[in-house]
């Protein structure tokens, strides 16, 4: 953040000098200006409307979501059709599906036709699907086409559109694509087939997911958005991809700490807001550990007999709830990087069962002799075996069992079709403490008080 920048349009706003502040304004680049506006509350809407509408469409495109629509939600269906001129469709589709419905009409009827058929184009698929993602700007070619033909239809599109369109043609082996590098450097009399690349395809109605998925396994810059006739419908691009990919980690961490998303910068959001995102996940937390006191109190007889299982119980349960949420994590990690998929429950189980067994007999036998070296006024030396047993086996135990409820537990989400980031750590470590307390008292009933 340029602090300076910012303490000079609040002088500037106080003095209510308009003339020189837009000037500022017109200097600094789109970045920059987007942040500075995100630092004053209740006036953001004054400032933007000072940018020609050129500078407002690129600075548009750095505000977060909560900004946008306090700001677009006040501008005139005629200002935002202004700045649409500037954008391109895709983009400005994205800020129109953030107004309400019954808006779309009244701003698009002041787009250019053209602008406003490819926007209302797009309109008809959902944001989250890549058929939302994709870019119009492109050019789909014969693929005996020679390259100087393909450079003037690329320079008449461009004089036309102002915007530099991507070849691309259909083959028998799929559809392929000649990157403009590849145009500029190649002799004018060859078929643009031979300078081409294969590019990956998507359906149209693929989740976002898919896409990023389809990036990661494929080395190449853009992605062609298919219809169920194989028909070329537009273009992804490698930013959108990094977009995508922004957006799908800052939801899966929040899913993962059990917190509802928040779209505005942590300083941007209100104080309800995030308090609301907060308080409904830790309420479902808190009213699931309530059954931890209903577990520990099925063993009341237990604890009054022997005193020390007491204290054991952070060490026992603590370790299912960390092999568990250790397991959810790798597991969730691979299934969104393409590794493994729900068909492969059964390699997994086996393979987190011995994982689950070595890292247990390990912390088990820490386990054990961390009892058995407790000192003598707080366990009789008659005690400390058992004691040491019962420790040794209930971490074991629970770890093995964290580890498969951590594992396993992603997978069954996805089959639910639930996003398998849901089976965060805290999700895991609830579920993990109430059945810990059932295995560990369960096992010292068989070892001590019986």
């Amino acid at each position: 953040m340029d602090q300076a920048l910012v303490q000079r349009i609040e002088i500037l706003l106080r003095e209510n000098n308009r003339p020189e502040l837009q000037q500022i304004l017109e200097q600094e680049d789109a970045r920059t200006i987007a942040n500075a506006i995100s630092e004053f509350s209740g006036r953001e809407l004054e400032i933007f409307a000072m940018l020609p509408p050129e500078k407002q469409a690129t600075a548009a495109m750095f505000f977060s979501d909560t900004a946008r629509e306090l700001i677009f939600s006040q501008l005139s269906d005629l200002a935002l059709a202004r700045f649409f001129y500037f954008l391109d469709e895709d983009n400005a589709t994205d800020i129109l599906q953030q107004l309400p419905s019954v808006r779309h009409n009244d701003i698009l009827q002041h787009v250019h036709q053209d602008k406003r058929l490819r926007i209302e184009k797009l309109l008809k698929f959902g944001p989250e699907t890549a058929g939302g993602l994709m870019d119009l700007n492109f050019l789909e070619l014969p693929p005996e086409t020679k390259i100087n033909d393909v450079i003037d239809t690329v320079q008449k599109y461009t004089k036309e559109h102002k915007r530099v369109p991507t070849v691309i043609f259909q083959a028998k082996e799929g559809v392929r694509w000649a990157p403009a590098r590849t145009l500029v450097t190649s002799p004018n009399n060859i078929e643009v087939a031979r300078v081409s690349r294969e590019v990956p395809t998507i359906l149209h109605s693929a989740d976002r997911e898919e896409v990023l998925e389809l990036m990661g396994k494929e080395n190449s810059d853009i992605i062609s958005v298919i219809d169920e006739n194989q028909k070329i419908l537009g273009i992804i691009h490698m930013n959108d991809i990094l977009r995508i990919a922004r957006v799908e980690a800052s939801e899966d961490l929040y899913r993962m700490g059990a917190v509802g998303r928040i779209d505005a910068s942590y300083l941007e959001s209100k104080f309800f807001t995030i308090w609301k995102k907060r308080v409904g996940w830790l309420s479902i937390l808190f009213v699931a550990e309530l059954f931890t006191f209903t577990a520990l109190s099925r063993f009341e007889s237990s604890i009054a007999a022997v005193t020390a299982l007491a204290l054991f119980v952070p060490l026992a349960i603590s370790t299912g709830g960390n092999s568990g949420s250790q397991a959810a994590t790798i597991i969730t990690r691979a299934m969104a990087l393409g590794h493994i998929t729900a068909r492969d429950w059964w390699r997994v189980f086996r393979h987190e069962l011995f994982m689950g067994i070595a890292l247990g007999v390990a912390l088990g036998l820490i386990g054990f002799l961390r009892a058995y070296l407790t000192p003598q006024h707080i366990l009789g030396p008659a005690e400390r075996l058992p004691i040491g047993l019962v420790i040794g086996l209930s971490v074991a135990s629970i770890c093995l069992w964290g580890t498969l409820v951590g594992s396993m537990l992603p997978i069954i989400f996805k089959k639910l079709g639930i996003d398998p980031a849901y089976a965060s750590s805290p999700f895991v470590a609830t579920f993990v403490d109430v059945t810990g307390i059932t295995i560990y008292f369960s096992i010292a009933s068989v070892f001590i008080l019986h």
